[in-house]
């Protein structure tokens, strides 16, 4: 039945029945690296980033006169934790509009909490149905995260914030067009203060949330160490598959 509906929508819409990936993993797994690829690889697909999303209404001109965008702005330029509740309504509101465009949505970390997970499985649910709903974990060892962290560069860009490596420091940014930012965005010790606990994190608040998903089954685990491109093909053979 599930492979019937497919093809009546594909012959219908001659699109590609959209799809909600989550890609989920420990700091320095790849999941923004492998978001972007996805995106690239898979049609009508947006790379759904939570911090973009938040970036982008708080300095949309149609909100500034919304209280709430208002003092939600205040808190996120002052480099705190937006409201969870109006961040997850926020989110809600952006997968709506785009599954009603057909678009399959890649997320990269998110949900980090099992509040998030809880908020997120019924909306991707009834818009993207069940079993277009796919979590990847990426498994990486510590090692390989801590090596990875002090290596990392991120576009300066908030409304692309590419992950790539220090060597390619000064260069435009593949995804934006924007020189990518020069020198140590941290210095080594701060890098590694800030894995501890973003690792710490992770283990406390995201992997209750992956415990939370799986149980719908609909996770596939994959391992993070292999190369970019290995690691490209072996996911988008999991959405094939879907």
């Amino acid at each position: 039945m599930i492979k019937f509906a497919k093809v009546i929508w594909e012959k219908l819409t001659g699109k590609p029945q959209p799809k909600a990936i989550l890609l989920m993993g420990m700091p320095g797994a790849g999941k923004g690296t492998q978001a972007f690829r996805i995106v690239k690889a898979l049609p009508n697909s947006v790379h759904f980033d939570t911090g973009g999303e938040i970036y982008r209404r708080v300095t949309d001109p149609d909100y500034q006169k919304d209280p709430l965008v208002k003092e939600q702005k205040e808190v996120y330029f002052a480099g705190r934790l937006n409201e969870p509740k109006w961040v997850s309504e926020l989110v809600a509101e952006r997968i709506r509009t785009y599954a009603a465009e057909g678009e399959s949505l890649v997320f990269s970390g998110s949900p980090r909490t099992l509040y998030e997970a809880k908020a997120l499985k019924p909306i991707l649910f009834k818009e993207y149905g069940r079993k277009n709903v796919l979590m990847v974990a990426l498994n990486i060892d510590l090692e390989t995260a801590k090596q990875r962290s002090l290596n990392r560069l991120v576009c300066a860009n908030k409304t692309c914030r590419f992950p790539t490596t220090k060597d390619q420091a000064g260069k435009p940014c593949p995804n934006c067009g924007k020189p990518l930012p020069t020198g140590e965005q941290e210095d080594e010790e701060w890098k590694i203060s800030l894995l501890s606990t973003r690792v710490a994190e992770y283990l406390t608040r995201t992997i209750p949330a992956m415990k939370y998903l799986s149980g719908f089954r609909i996770t596939k685990e994959i391992n993070g160490e292999k190369s970019e491109e290995e690691i490209s093909r072996q996911i988008l053979n999991k959405i094939k598959l879907m």
